[in-house]
């Protein structure tokens, strides 16, 4: 089963940051009060192949468009090192086969664990993608693919900061290790009832290249 989290907040007219404990894949936001207003953002879609501050948008019309993307004002996802649970700070990573990871404090991951990777600085080739460790020690780890190969990073740009590392095998459902950023395209106006879905998939199946 999928991670899932529900929210029903009442909208303050500004961004909000809304813990939500995981790395989500999708996010959608219902805004109960603005359901019969022309012009107004009734439902907002993220998923996390958006470029950062991005939302899809539904608009209440009933004449002309009925759909508009924002470009900024949307949704953000954070995190950060004062996070606890499943999230550990980058310290870093090698240009090798496989590259080995380093982390700034005792991770308690084990081999086999898929972990995602975000937020490097340099060694952007390792961002946003899914790999399953291999644990060589309490703060060092290397990377293998979905299949559990070795990755070959002999070819990447080199670590130069930052980055952190989640653990997607541990249920970090209440652990606040994850925030998404309402922005206000998407929060509406002040007092609006907002209903918030933020979902993480539990499974990644690779179904091969096209045409194989």
């Amino acid at each position: 089963m999928a991670f899932i989290n529900k929210y029903k907040l009442v909208s303050g007219g500004s961004a909000y940051n809304l813990a939500i404990g995981f790395n989500p894949d999708t996010v959608e936001v219902w805004n109960y009060t603005e359901w019969e207003t022309d012009t107004k953002v009734v439902k907002s879609y993220w998923h996390k192949g958006m470029t950062t501050d991005y939302a899809i948008n539904e608009i209440c019309e009933d004449t002309g468009a009925n759909r508009s993307i924002s470009t900024s004002n949307g949704f953000t996802v954070g995190t950060g090192a004062s996070f606890s649970g499943a999230v550990l700070t980058v310290s870093g990573i090698t240009a090798a086969n496989p590259p080995v990871v380093t982390v700034g404090s005792t991770s308690t991951m084990t081999t086999g664990d898929v972990v995602r990777i975000h937020g490097v600085v340099g060694m952007t080739e390792v961002n946003n993608n899914d790999y399953k460790a291999t644990v060589i020690n309490s703060t060092t780890f290397s990377l293998q693919n979905m299949d559990g190969e070795n990755v070959d990073g002999t070819g990447f740009t080199s670590y130069s900061s930052g980055g952190y590392v989640s653990d997607l095998s541990i249920n970090v459902s209440d652990s606040g290790s994850y925030y998404i950023t309402l922005g206000t395209d998407v929060v509406g106006a002040d007092s609006d009832v907002l209903y918030v879905v933020a979902t993480q998939a539990d499974k990644q199946i690779d179904l091969g290249d096209i045409g194989a």
